[in-house]
């Protein structure tokens, strides 16, 4: 049974590494589209940042999710 548990706890959780990169993805390139016209570097610069502070908080929801799910079994 744990080790049933293990197995599906690593599916998802590469499953969750492989959609948060596609929505990592899909985000840098609506904001870089969707960005005031600055030059390249600042849009750039501006996109990175947005993109990352969005992949912590999802990690972040990530994680405490899959620790919520760990207590409750």
């Amino acid at each position: 049974m744990l080790e049933r548990r293990q197995r599906a706890a690593a599916e998802f959780m590469a499953w969750a590494d492989h959609h948060a990169h596609d929505v990592l993805r899909q985000e840098a390139l609506q904001v870089q589209m969707e960005s005031p016209v600055l030059d390249s570097d600042q849009r750039s610069a501006l996109a990175q940042q947005q993109v990352y502070a969005r992949r912590r908080s999802h990690q972040r929801q990530l994680h405490d999710s899959a620790i919520a799910q760990l207590r409750h079994r």
